[in-house]
């Protein structure tokens, strides 16, 4: 089955991937609903604690018909049975943090857009090979930031790459990362921060995700 190619034409044009993690679907949905309202259309939900399938269950289903054009996707994905139990949940897209061939032969043959991670140029090329829609650059800060992203394309400039790691709100960052020449980033606890969600401040949220796409916004 062909993969969908929808999920690097969105993240084209979003130019960032927010990720984030909580154990509760109600504040879950409240960060969705937050993202959306600051012009986010796709976002990653990290698998990292007991239980997290189910989570993403119970509000991905209620997102759905709150905000239909929200694409969710899973991440912290470390096998095919992850894989397939995440999008009978409703995952679109498949998120990890390292290559797993089995999950990528199982995405491929579902149509599911898989973004597995790498620290290599071997691996990277490795990720495209298996069908990698985009490759997840990680842990990018500690491999060497922009000037790793930027060498890598040197030789290898078809690669989609998405550095997750050391990517921050702060303009300058941002413009590097894209100088260098990756197809989107990722962004974690910069954006979505564990005390704004603790206290149930979403508007803050939203204002952090305005002021980013902006900034984006002016980005070529």
């Amino acid at each position: 089955m062909p993969i969908d190619p929808t999920i690097t034409e969105l993240l084209s044009r979003q130019k960032v991937l927010p990720l984030f993690n909580d154990g509760d679907p109600a504040t879950c949905l409240g960060v969705l609903e937050a993202l959306h309202a600051g012009g986010i259309r796709v976002v990653e939900f990290t698998n990292r604690a007991a239980g997290a399938v189910d989570v993403f269950r119970e509000f991905a289903a209620r997102a759905a018909e709150r905000l239909p054009d929200m694409v969710l996707g899973a991440g912290t994905i470390m096998d095919d049975v992850q894989a397939a139990a995440f999008h009978a949940a409703g995952a679109g897209f498949i998120v990890a943090p390292h290559i797993d061939p089995d999950t990528g032969r199982w995405c491929a043959e579902h149509g599911i857009p898989w973004c597995p991670g790498a620290g290599t140029v071997s691996e990277m090329v490795q990720a495209t090979r298996l069908g990698a829609a985009i490759v997840k650059v990680f842990p990018a800060d500690a491999l060497g930031g922009p000037a790793f992203i930027k060498a890598v394309r040197g030789p290898c400039p078809w690669l989609r790459l998405m550095p997750s790691g050391g990517v921050t709100l702060d303009e300058a960052n941002l413009r590097a990362w894209f100088a260098a020449g990756v197809h989107c980033v990722g962004m974690g606890s910069h954006l979505v921060d564990a005390e704004s969600l603790k206290a149930g401040r979403f508007t803050d949220l939203t204002e952090r995700t305005r002021g980013l796409m902006t900034i984006l916004a002016g980005i070529a």
